[in-house]
């Protein structure tokens, strides 16, 4: 039983983050308070808190823990003022007042790293390897710290927003711990197609909120530093869907004509160094033994031939024209059981039922074990 749903008698309770109260049916726009900068500023983290007119679960959103990856960002800007950016107007998805439960949106988590357009935060570290954080470590386990406090502590579910790091793209999708029956049905819940089976990182934000007691998961959308709108737009969809699951607001929830949950799945990576010339966009359906990229010499001499293992869907690519021997190229889900349903689907037709299958890929690798280098693992989140 979620901690914010018991029932009470009389009027809802006002909601109080950090000595700051808001009322039943309002909206509060706030900033938590991050210790201060290197000149002596209060770093302060923005914050929205929408509490409900009726009671329900809290749900914590957080995105831009990295620095450089703002799609987040833009999702959580147009979950709350709509597509005119403007606040309190008919176009906004939610409303406090026919809300059920609490909101607490976190749209810019690691404010110096967002102005750097940085994946790190200043002092070098990944704040998403620094959960839930030290009161006394270092600045990016002190931000860790504030966050996890304010966010995990007072939260049922939680809902981590990135995208694929700067030299790559991925397909829109959710990673969950798919042996934690809750985490599994938000995934579901959330309506993408592809579902990836991962427990998570320790010291990230999803894995440790899921430990503490905070169901969570994580979405993947688009590239890093741009505002991508056909992902902006499937991430508030894919919100309000949960929403509507956790009963938060009313409404069916939205299923996609498929659904593939991946336990594991393969990375082409790059047999030699040299120049790539990729063939293929994330979301394409691509056949066992399809051309993906050529790899050639600076002199254009052609040096390798990628060509697919599998039939499957891409989810991710590398973006970056310059490559070393080893480098993730490729990443792709075998598709088996689903095959003619999403060949429909990306032909743009339209079923009634969700079809779902669970790929269990013998020679592909659980998503945690797909180590790319020394600091970056689970595909960078």
């Amino acid at each position: 039983m979620p901690r914010s749903s018991e029932s009470k008698k009389g009027p809802r309770p006002a909601f109080d983050l950090n000595g700051m109260q808001v009322k039943a049916g309002e909206r509060l726009d706030t900033h938590i308070e991050a210790g201060k900068d290197p000149l002596g500023r209060a770093l302060r983290i923005p914050c929205h808190v929408l509490h409900g007119n009726g009671e329900g679960p809290t749900l914590a959103i957080t995105a831009a823990i990295h620095g450089d990856e703002l799609n987040g960002v833009s999702i959580l800007h147009h979950l709350i003022h709509g597509d005119d950016h403007v606040p309190d107007t008919p176009d906004d998805p939610l409303s406090p007042m026919k809300l059920n439960g609490t909101l607490i949106l976190i749209p810019i988590a690691n404010p110096e790293a967002v102005l750097l357009g940085t994946r790190q935060a200043p002092d070098g570290r990944d704040l998403n390897r620094q959960f839930p954080g030290n009161p006394r470590g270092n600045q990016s386990q002190r931000l860790a710290h504030t966050l996890f406090t304010t966010l995990v502590g007072r939260a049922d579910y939680l809902v981590d927003l990135h995208t694929a790091p700067g030299t790559r793209e991925n397909l829109p999708h959710v990673r969950a711990d798919l042996d934690d029956d809750v985490c599994k049905e938000m995934a579901r819940a959330f309506g993408t197609n592809i579902v990836l089976h991962s427990k998570g990182v320790g010291g990230t934000m999803r894995k440790e909120a899921t430990r503490a007691g905070c169901s969570a998961i994580l979405l993947e959308t688009g590239s890093s530093n741009a505002f991508q709108y056909s992902n902006v737009r499937q991430g508030v969809e894919g919100l309000l869907n949960l929403m509507r699951h956790l009963e938060m607001i009313e409404g069916e929830v939205v299923q996609p004509d498929y659904r593939v949950l991946v336990r594991t799945s393969r990375w082409i990576r790059a047999p030699s160094g040299g120049l790539l010339h990729e063939f293929i966009n994330v979301g394409e359906l691509i056949r066992e033994g399809e051309l993906l990229a050529h790899i050639t010499d600076p002199f254009g001499g052609k040096v390798e031939d990628i060509l697919s293992p599998v039939t499957g869907l891409v989810v991710s690519v590398a973006t970056s024209p310059l490559v070393r021997a080893g480098d993730p190229l490729v990443h792709i889900v075998v598709i088996q059981r689903t095959l003619e349903l999403v060949e429909r689907a990306l032909g743009e037709s339209t079923s009634e039922d969700c079809t779902e299958e669970t790929v269990e890929d013998a020679a592909g690798e659980q998503l945690d074990d797909m180590v790319f280098n020394s600091s970056e693992k689970a595909a960078g989140n």
